[in-house]
């Protein structure tokens, strides 16, 4: 089946966000009273929403976490976001590479919509997506399948007529729900052998480590 679109992440696929966001997420949990480091925020919540890692952290410690922290962490990135965001590198020239072949594009991802439009914006490879899909717009996020769904649904595309470019575990396991051929990006991880080891026992069928080897890798 020849590939008609791809989806991508944002966080840690696209733009390189994840240390920024691990960096406010202890940030906040620390005012709170929570003290965790930002290794291991990343290992256990990378590629999951934000309300999914208090949610877990309140019943793993027995706290109850005060309301509005998901606006907080918003603020923080969104005040980040114009000095500190990158796309991560050779992007665009993949990105241009893909749309000359005549392969649609969109954006599948756990952050809000808000955060995704900034940092597509702030980043200048907004133009190269059709559409994005968020948890706003559906019943559950990764690694539920629906964001990926809508996105290919949005597409006139099936499922088996995309693929997905993922850096974390929660986006494979999502991916691979949606009946999705996904391929792992390991180049914003600090580890990347053993993650890609990870993210190919997760169900991704290749990956790469660096954007110029994707157009390679799709059919």
């Amino acid at each position: 089946m020849k590939t008609r679109h791809v989806i991508f992440d944002c966080d840690g696929t696209l733009v390189d966000s994840e240390t920024l966001s691990m960096r406010s997420d202890v940030t906040i949990l620390a005012r709170c009273g929570l003290v965790i480091s930002e290794e291991e925020a990343h290992r256990r919540f990378v590629g999951r929403t934000f309300n999914a890692m208090l949610d877990e952290l309140a019943a793993e410690h027995g706290i109850a976490f005060p309301p509005g922290l998901n606006e907080v962490k918003n603020r923080m990135m969104e005040e980040l976001y114009p000095t500190e965001l990158r796309a991560v590198p050779g992007l665009s020239e993949t990105l241009a590479l893909l749309r000359d072949r005549g392969l649609g594009m969109s954006v599948g991802s756990n952050s809000p919509s808000a955060r995704i439009e900034l940092a597509l914006k702030v980043t200048g490879i907004a133009p190269f997506f059709s559409h994005y899909s968020s948890p706003e717009h559906v019943a559950e996020g990764k690694p539920a399948p629906d964001i990926f769904l809508r996105c290919a649904r949005l597409a006139g595309a099936q499922p088996a007529d995309c693929v997905v470019i993922e850096d974390s575990i929660t986006g494979v396991s999502a991916a691979m729900a949606a009946g999705i051929p996904v391929i792992g990006y390991v180049g914003t991880h600090p580890d990347k052998m053993e993650h890609g080891a990870v993210l190919k026992a997760h169900g991704a069928f290749t990956i790469i480590q660096h954007m110029s080897e994707l157009p390679g890798q799709i059919a």
